[in-house]
């Protein structure tokens, strides 16, 4: 017979798992055994989930009285522990119209944030799916949320799938440190009036937010530039594809840690904020494209400054990064050129910065993707770990050929790819006239003409750290005379990662590296890879 290992559990165990469970399974624990009559009742946290209530028809409103009921006298029960956690999730795998059904019925989560075990409630999590046509409109947040017990006792305030209702004037969140919204509708006051209301907020993360107007039909909506002010106290912001606006400023002066997914035109910590850019700003991940590539009346229509303009203006105004990880549409987009560097507008230093990721793809002619490359190295003279995962356009989604350059920047980089070549074929003849070439060895390296013409500090004295993700198309190609490059000039460089997608890796780049640091006279290094 096997052991009962569950009744071994301390109490407080048993009650963190039962909190876990959905309301009705939480209350038939009781009937397992004496020791569990009351544990379920004196866990702090409350699950409601109505997929435990389908019985197969389409009928929303009988699976939200079900839900509601079995919520309501869960938390009216005699002994029931204050709840500090509400988990609740609302899903529909039809229409949206089941999920308001659900939502609207009464008594329902008006009536469920507004019962006693819930006054000094903590954590509230809610989200609303819906299989097809899903509007937020299914169930509103009430504006009475804010008169309510738990609104002062609120930390954790965590939304998916609905919409806030109006402002209140009454709002106090003095306790709320994080509010995540996703696939919400709010208006732009009531979301400011509710961060005002929270002076200790220190975490906001926005995913998928609209911004309704009343008044405003879609096409004035998406022309606003939109202005939110954070508390003092905030120090990590996240703002995921907000779209449906022509852009959301974040006024965050205290915030260390900035994570954005969108269009690059759309970059939250913008000129339009009252407080300038965040000076501590250290921890930065983004992952952006251009609205241009996606928009083709905005391409008509905009005057829109190039994208590695938009870039080093937008990121480049950060000086005290640490890390930074960055996801691009299209590496070459942020290539600045050698004669636009000599007027130091675009190219900023990141004096502090010590950890590197770049992802994207690149177009066929690489020359540009390493000019991006040595542009970065150059601007991290402190940098010790450096990832890389890139790849030829591949994805039609991708929207390949899609680098933004005029006729005139174009001329622009192809004189300068062959002044570089020329220079280096220069510098290479004198100090070799002869040398044996294998595996890509000096065969084809115009590409790295933007990194082997300049030196960089990061190479020399810090870079340690080193991992490339690519697939291999032949053992020739771009990022393989890349790896050469590396090992052969990060002079005390610790440890190589390289994988490839393939099995090929282990077979030609792993025997090679170390016989590039041997030839190249540096210390010997740990060659890492993956094997698939």
């Amino acid at each position: 017979m096997a052991a009962d290992r569950l009744s071994a559990l301390p109490d407080r165990v048993l009650q963190r798992v039962v909190s876990h469970l959905p309301v009705g399974d939480a209350a038939r624990t009781s009937l397992l055994s004496r020791r569990l009559r009351t544990i379920w009742l004196q866990a702090d946290g409350v699950n409601l989930d109505s997929r435990s209530y389908y019985g197969g028809d389409y009928d929303g409103g009988k699976v939200g009285r079900q839900l509601f009921h079995a919520a309501l006298a869960a938390l009216g029960a005699a002994g029931r522990r204050p709840v500090r956690s509400l988990s609740v999730f609302a899903d529909s795998s039809f229409q949206n119209d089941f999920l308001e059904d659900i939502m609207r019925v009464s008594p329902g989560m008006d009536a469920v944030l507004a019962a006693p075990a819930t006054r000094r409630l903590e954590e509230l999590h809610m989200e609303l799916s819906a299989e097809f046509c899903q509007t937020c409109d299914e169930y509103v947040l009430p504006a009475s949320l804010l008169l309510l017990p738990c609104q002062p006792s609120l930390r954790v305030l965590d939304l998916d799938g609905l919409t806030l209702g109006p402002p209140c004037a009454a709002a106090d969140f003095g306790r709320l440190e994080t509010l995540k919204l996703a696939s919400c509708k709010t208006s732009l006051e009531g979301l400011q009036a509710m961060l005002d209301a929270a002076p200790r907020l220190a975490r906001l993360c926005l995913k998928g937010v609209s911004f309704t107007a009343e008044g405003l039909d879609w096409e004035a909506r998406t022309k606003r530039r939109l202005l939110l002010r954070c508390p003092d106290a905030t120090v990590s912001v996240a703002v995921i594809h907000c779209h449906g606006t022509s852009g959301l400023d974040i006024d965050a002066p205290s915030a260390r840690s900035l994570r954005y997914k969108g269009y690059l035109e759309h970059f939250p910590f913008g000129p339009a904020s009252p407080s300038g850019p965040p000076v501590n700003l250290q921890h930065v991940e983004v992952s952006v494209c251009t609205e241009c590539s996606n928009n083709r009346r905005y391409r008509r229509e905009a005057q829109q400054a190039p994208p590695h303009a938009l870039f080093w203006g937008s990121i480049g105004r950060f000086r005290r990064l640490r890390v930074l990880k960055l996801e691009l549409l299209d590496i070459n987009d942020i290539a600045v050129l050698r004669s636009e560097e000599e007027d130091g507008v675009f190219l900023k230093p990141f004096p502090e910065l010590v950890f590197l990721e770049l992802k994207g793809s690149y177009e066929v002619d690489s020359h540009a993707a390493a000019v991006a490359i040595a542009n970065l190295l150059h601007c991290s003279p402190a940098l010790q770990v450096f990832h890389l995962k890139c790849k030829l356009h591949g994805d039609l989604r991708a929207v390949p050929k899609r680098l933004h350059l005029t006729d005139e920047r174009k001329a622009r980089l192809g004189l300068e790819k062959s002044m570089e070549s020329l220079e280096r074929h220069k510098s290479e003849k004198i100090a070799s006239p002869s040398s044996g070439v294998e595996d890509g060895d000096g065969r084809g390296d115009d590409d790295l003409a933007a990194l082997k013409a300049r030196s960089f500090p990061c190479l020399e004295s810090h870079l340690k750290k080193i991992r490339l993700e690519f697939e291999l198309k032949s053992f020739d190609c771009f990022e393989v005379r890349l790896a050469k490059f590396l090992v052969e000039n990060a002079l005390v460089l610790e440890e190589m990662e390289v994988h490839d997608g393939s099995q090929r890796v282990s077979d030609h780049i792993h025997r090679k590296l170390p016989i590039w640091r041997a030839n190249s006279l540096k210390s010997k290094i740990k060659i890492v890879g993956e094997y698939k």
